[in-house]
């Protein structure tokens, strides 16, 4: 019976094990029950012929350790944890689940920062908690959303689901990517500029790009101060392509309104990170932990990575590979 372990730290749909029994699979959970660094993965992954992949490394190291791997099905879309051309040179595919679930998870989230930014909901909780009730002062803060600019940074499909619900906002959508989206701008409306247009008309900025050395870090003091000063941003991507320090800087400084963050460049953060245990610091600055999509949607994700396993495992192509050319090198 092939072998598959689940090396990630998150609760999985409890039909997930018994799915791959029937397709015969042998089903492990993370014996170590917490998030895996490079060396548990190395002693840990010995001797399985598949991975579903959460957020742990995915070194040459640990794939040397596992020479029965066939499959690393990542629950998720990001794969920035997994060295793919170090896969494919062995012939272990690399799957995503980039199912519609997802997309529309992202989406809602992303918009959720956006209407609690603008409607100073956290701020207007805090305040009636502590036994405030100026309804004078708030009438003056507090926004609306439906006049103002939506930039994208990326318009696939989570930036598609944004623009849609922006649209039915009433929003005006503008968006930048490497090629035109012409399904974007049909379905939402949207428009698309340059990147220096976006940043200077866009009262909120929402990035949905994927990490890669072109947009690792592209979120710089630059960046920022292109930004409208009353704007904002908003992160449900990846934690990297922001340079923390310098949005902490732009939003100490008020050079831009503020910022809502779902990922940052360490999760947790460590006393390194310009965000650690802010307390009543930065208060125009939104954090969620990297908390998108709620269990019915992460099930979904768990089962679509699962089937991609059951099937690489069968000698089947996956439904969501990353590398196709591995699938030649892993008959």
């Amino acid at each position: 019976m092939k072998r598959c372990i689940y090396a990630g730290a998150l609760t999985l749909p409890s039909e997930l094990e018994g799915f791959l029994r029937g397709r015969g699979v042998e089903f492990t959970y993370n014996p170590l029950k917490r998030a895996l660094g490079e060396e548990d993965m190395v002693s840990v992954l010995k001797g399985y012929d598949a991975a579903l992949a959460g957020g742990e490394p995915y070194t040459e190291k640990v794939m040397d350790a596992a020479p029965d791997l066939k499959i690393i099905a990542r629950t998720g879309v990001g794969y920035d944890q997994i060295d793919v051309p170090a896969a494919t040179k062995r012939g272990i595919v690399v799957t995503t689940t980039p199912i519609p679930e997802l997309s529309y998870a992202v989406a809602e989230l992303a918009i959720g920062h956006l209407l609690g930014f603008v409607k100073r909901i956290p701020q207007l909780n805090r305040a009636i908690r502590l036994g405030e009730w100026d309804r004078q002062r708030w009438t003056r803060e507090v926004g609306d959303a439906y006049h103002l600019t939506l930039g994208l940074l990326g318009a696939g499909r989570i930036g598609f689901e944004v623009a849609k619900r922006a649209k039915a906002l009433g929003m005006h959508v503008i968006y930048h990517d490497v090629v035109r989206m012409a399904e974007v701008e049909k379905a939402a409306g949207a428009e698309f500029v340059g990147l220096d247009e976006l940043l200077s008309r866009a009262d909120a900025i929402s990035i949905h790009t994927p990490l890669t050395p072109a947009t690792r870090g592209m979120v710089n003091r630059e960046f920022l101060g292109k930004m409208k000063k009353s704007a904002f941003l908003i992160n449900t991507a990846r934690g990297k392509i922001v340079d923390e320090g310098a949005l902490a800087e732009a939003l100490t400084e008020g050079r831009i309104a503020g910022a809502c963050l779902d990922v940052l460049n360490e999760e947790p953060p460590s006393e390194k990170s310009p965000f650690y245990r802010l307390g009543d610091r930065i208060p125009n600055l939104i954090l969620t932990p990297h908390a998108a999509n709620g269990p019915y949607t992460f099930g979904r994700m768990a089962m679509a990575a699962a089937e991609d396993v059951a099937r690489v495992l069968d000698g089947k192509p996956p439904v969501y590979p990353l590398n196709k050319e591995a699938l030649a090198r892993n008959p």
